[in-house]
């Protein structure tokens, strides 16, 4: 229901993320760990492991790596993100077993390395990704006593800058494993909060491996501060809870879904967990939310990593085909002695059933290509008017958060049952007619036509005034009508 009523993320990441299900959903942790799949000394170590009582500090279960692929296309996710774990000990998981897995099913996984800082870094990562697509690279504090703040690490520094230049993410893990000589003072919030304050123009950082009965709450705070950092949600963040509990938790917490819904990600840490059941959790808890929240956290949730690595993960449908400009053609130019007018007809695209359209931009760029072919010409108006019963012209500050609440408000409201109305089922057209809501939302919000005044050669509007057409009954083409008028 979600992709009926998405709005045009492009105002909010850009172009290329205007619509977020031409993006496959993606688990962010897998260990590669597979019956069918060779193992390294240093992993068949890791699950050698065992406490003073028998049970194994790693529990995983058995599974083929086609368990897995079925498990991820059961659960609708495209990619799986691949894990190293280096300890700097005698158990742990390689690199070389990330690259076993991801060699066999080069579509569907991509690697997350991870580095003890003792050795070439640099080299290694290119010899790696000669053979596999990396997207980024996983460190252990408090397992091999890093302490992140050394501004004389090199190797740090230096891996710092590679992922930088290769827009890698560094997923750092606080260290909620069950295993000896583990060392909390290297992750404490101090600490973690230092290393963001010197690198959160650098790189994009996530955060994982937060429990929720403790460090959750801690952690979580910052990001409020650090628009760079990210949130990995996983099993060792239950506590003790099942998955739909430990989600209803994470999103009861005032603020979060608003600060963080575009910056979490979601992994199953298979196979310590099956991704279905991540999945079902996440579905069983966001069914409770109100609209907006249900809507922008299924859109979104398990599909944000996709920002976070913009060579690796490709669109699984042309961009292109949700432009919402089609055409924009001037059709008339008309100059006499006292002014210049300029007529243009726009054709847009919407692409969900309700869809808050932001034209800010668009006018910006017709009034712009209209001066400068009339530099000397600065004072005038501009008339924008739209056609059509089911859209109306809305101005209003474009802070995104305030853009998607008014969204999806809109598209809430033309959501309702219009079967109570008058204006359903018969239509003069012989066809079904029953968007009641739709109708009403274009005669009570907005307008059908604006005009803006041209002061000295440029728009004379407020500050934080921006331009949308609200769109209902789509997806669908329409048109809008600008004419410039320029006095001389």
């Amino acid at each position: 229901m979600e992709r009926l009523y998405q709005p045009d993320f492009s105002s909010i990441f850009g172009a290329r993320y205007a619509n977020a299900f031409i993006y496959g959903q993606i688990d962010s942790l897998i260990w590669p760990i597979f019956s069918d799949v060779g193992r390294s000394d240093a992993l068949k170590n890791l699950l050698d492991l065992k406490s003073k009582d028998g049970h194994h500090y790693f529990y995983h279960r058995q599974i083929s790596l086609e368990d897995e692929k079925v498990e991820l296309i059961s659960s609708d996710i495209t990619y799986g993100l691949v894990q190293a774990m280096n300890l700097q000990r005698s158990y742990g998981i390689t690199n070389e077993d990330v690259i076993s897995v991801v060699k066999k099913e080069p579509n569907l996984f991509k690697a997350i390395l991870s580095f003890d800082l003792s050795n070439d870094v640099i080299s290694e990562i290119k010899t790696i990704e000669n053979q596999i697509p990396v997207v980024g690279v996983v460190i252990y504090p408090s397992f091999i006593k890093l302490e992140i703040n050394n501004p004389n690490n090199q190797k740090l520094n230096a891996l710092i800058s590679y992922c930088k230049e290769k827009d890698y993410f560094v997923k750092i893990d606080i260290g909620n494993m069950n295993f000896q000589e583990n060392h909390p003072e290297y992750t404490t919030y101090d600490k973690i909060k230092s290393f963001l304050s010197n690198n959160s123009d650098n790189i994009r950082i996530i955060l994982s491996g937060l429990d929720f009965s403790g460090d959750f709450m801690l952690y979580y705070q910052l990001l409020k501060l650090y628009n760079s950092l990210w949130i990995e949600i996983e099993p060792r963040c239950f506590g003790g809870m099942t998955p739909t509990g430990c989600f209803n938790q994470i999103f009861s917490l005032k603020g979060f879904i608003q600060n963080a819904w575009h910056r979490i990600t979601i992994g199953s840490a298979t196979p310590t967990l099956e991704i279905a059941q991540m999945k079902r959790g996440f579905l069983e808890a966001t069914e409770v939310l109100n609209f907006s929240q249900k809507n922008i956290l299924r859109t979104w949730a398990f599909r944000n990593v996709n920002r976070l690595n913009l060579t690796n993960f490709k669109s699984e449908i042309d961009p292109n085909l949700f432009k919402p400009i089609k055409e924009i053609n001037q059709i008339n130019r008309v100059e006499n002695n006292n002014e210049l007018i300029i007529e243009y007809k726009l054709k847009l695209r919407s692409y969900a059933i309700t869809q808050l359209l932001f034209l800010t931009d668009i006018i910006k760029e017709i009034f712009k290509r209209s001066l400068e072919e009339n530099s000397d010409l600065k004072s005038g108006e501009l008339f924008i008017r739209s056609y059509h019963t089911t859209t109306s012209l809305i101005i209003n500050e474009h802070e995104y958060g305030n853009y998607l609440d008014l969204h999806y408000m809109f598209a809430e409201i033309s959501s309702r049952d219009s079967a109570p109305f008058l204006h359903t089922v018969r239509a003069l057209e012989n066809r079904a007619d029953f968007n009641h809501f739709d109708h009403e939302l274009a005669s009570t919000y907005g307008s059908r036509q604006l005009t803006l005044p041209i002061v000295d050669g440029r728009l004379e509007i407020g500050g934080r005034e921006n331009f949308y057409i609200l769109v209902t009954f789509g997806p669908r083409t329409f048109n809008l009508y600008i004419k410039i008028k320029l006095t001389k």
